[in-house]
């Protein structure tokens, strides 16, 4: 019979942890051995048990650091970085050691006292304008593996830099806010030596509304309890010796108008005024959706609204009483409310044409001239007459032609010149001279043509395909082409908020031209201007339009 006896094993090693990750650990412990000898009889009895003994692969210190890379340099530093070693000898990288040595010394010294976890070091405190040399060596558990040695010297000087401003991507180059909160613009830059940073502002002081703060790298703009005069364009500069850079920040402020452009009037009358006025260089962000127009008596103090819902630049004033002197005042109103108001800085009196004079005498006569002379009209329509106009005709002549200080007749026995100073397009037309005497008479037609600038586009200017980037702009050919032949037309645009048009092409040859280049969300209006050889006509101006996809693409 065979008898089988089975022992219990002894206990193994005490366990070690090893590869810990988020999820998982690998234990590893030691294991103890005995040896038995074994013939044709069987097997013998065993040896005593073994030292424990752990099982694991072979390590070895690890090899070099792939690239070792000098990516700055100060007179008294040296800044390094380097790549992971392609082997790591079977063990973690526990950290890397750097040494140095002056080039021309070669006597090798450690820079850390303990060894960097990362992959880059800034080596401090070196001599100003020496030549260094340096090496990465990794370690592991085994020890410390081979060193990579930069493949030069190093000096200690200051790099040269031009000025960078940096840029990420919660960078925001337009600001929307409302009036009363606060402005903050922030940017970062970089350059050696260190740069000179400038805020500033077109027809602005900026140290009067702003609070500027900057470091060696950094800058902040802040404008506390912000209003519709803060709105533009901030630029801001940083420039060293070796160059300089600029960025441009838009700010839009959502506020009540600013006044409107300066009132003129026509067609003063002794019950009614024409007041004439220009929109509001500040829109306060938002559109302009009428006027208020307003009246007082030079007399009171008390204003009397005319018009709350003036939806054009031009307005008729009724009901005024004759003879009185009237000041008058226009107000812009957005979504945001009522604007300040520009008011007409004399009183204007309600009047009316005078009559015509009376009793128009010949005082003498010569023959090329002749003296008249006549009364004062019965009233003067409310304010005081400034001149007569003279006109004269033929005989036998239905046309009147003014002499004027303008135009001029001299006639003599056998001549007769009109000679017109300062022309204007307006005088272009025929001209009739009529020769009479007993044997009959007899006419001459003369046309003249007075050449100049050409007459504005006509509009509206009609914008269609509207994008985050782009518009085209679609208008007619002047009725006045100045008697040339226009040559080119002037598109400009100008963003809201800002005084200031930006030429887009001056070459345009047909009536409709594509804008591109426009910011998105922007809001904007354009103008267009004919030309011809003699001249640029007067710009016609669109309506304001918001640079985005249509439906809210």
């Amino acid at each position: 019979a065979i008898f089988l006896f089975l022992a219990i094993p002894d206990a193994p090693g005490t366990p070690e942890p090893t590869n810990i990750t988020g999820d998982s650990i690998t234990l590893t412990w030691a294991r103890p051995f005995h040896v038995m000898a074994e013939n044709a009889a069987g097997v013998g009895p065993p040896s005593d048990v073994s030292k424990l003994i752990k099982c694991r692969e072979p390590v070895s210190p690890p090899s070099a650091p792939n690239v070792v890379k000098v990516t700055d340099t100060s007179k008294t530093s040296v800044s390094l970085e380097w790549t992971k070693p392609v082997f790591d000898g079977g063990m973690e990288i526990i950290g890397y050691i750097i040494e140095m040595c002056k080039a021309d010394l070669e006597a090798w010294q450690k820079v850390n006292a303990e060894t960097v976890l990362a992959t880059k070091y800034t080596v401090v405190d070196l001599e100003a304008g020496e030549h260094y040399k340096f090496r990465v060596s990794a370690v592991n558990g085994a020890g410390k593996g081979e060193s990579c040695e930069i493949p030069a010297s190093v000096q200690t000087v200051d790099r040269l830099s031009a000025p960078e401003i940096d840029i990420d991507a919660n960078f925001k180059q337009t600001h929307i806010v409302r009036a009363g909160a606060s402005i903050r613009l922030f940017i970062a830059f970089s350059g050696r030596p260190v740069p000179t940073a400038v805020w500033s502002k077109a027809d602005a002081n900026l140290s009067l509304r702003a609070d500027i703060q900057t470091t060696d790298s950094f800058s902040t703009l802040t404008v506390e309890e912000c209003n519709r005069n803060d709105a533009g364009k901030y630029v801001f500069t940083v420039e060293n010796n070796s160059g300089s850079k600029s960025i441009t920040f838009t700010v839009k402020v959502l506020d009540t108008p600013g006044p409107p452009g300066p009132i003129t009037f026509k067609d003063v009358t002794r019950g009614s005024i024409t007041l004439m006025w220009d929109a509001p260089v500040l829109d306060g962000g938002s559109r302009i959706h009428h006027y208020i127009v307003e009246k007082r008596e030079a007399s009171r103090r008390s204003w009397q609204v005319v018009s709350s819902k003036c939806t054009r630049q031009i307005f008729k004033v009724p009901d005024l009483a004759e003879g009185v002197p009237y000041y008058y005042r226009v107000s812009a109103e957005n979504e945001y409310g009522v604007g300040e108001p520009c008011e007409l800085t004399e009183p204007v009196v309600a009047t009316e044409e005078p009559a015509p004079p009376k009793r128009l005498d010949i005082v003498d006569t010569t023959k090329s001239s002749v003296v008249l002379a006549w009364l004062k009209p019965d009233h003067d329509g409310g304010s005081r007459v400034t001149g007569y106009l003279l006109e004269m005709k033929q005989k036998g002549s239905d046309s009147w032609i003014a002499e004027t200080e303008r135009v001029t007749i001299k006639t003599t026995k056998d001549r007769t010149t009109l000679t017109v100073k300062d022309s204007m397009r307006g005088d272009s037309g025929k001209y009739y001279l009529t020769l009479e005497n007993t044997a009959g008479l007899k006419t001459f037609a003369v046309t003249v043509v007075v050449i100049g600038r050409p007459g504005p586009v006509i509009g509206p200017i009609e914008i269609s395909s509207v994008s985050a980037e782009s518009c085209v702009l679609t208008w007619k050919e002047p009725e006045d082409d100045g008697g040339s032949e226009i040559t080119n037309y002037i598109v400009e645009k100008r963003e809201s908020g800002t005084t200031a048009w930006q030429l887009v092409n001056s070459s345009v040859k047909r009536t409709q031209v594509k804008v591109t280049h426009l910011t998105k969300y922007q809001e904007y209006s354009f103008r267009v201007s004919s030309e011809n050889r003699f001249g640029v006509s007067k710009p016609l101006e669109s309506k304001t339009i918001v640079a985005e996809h249509p439906f809210g693409k």
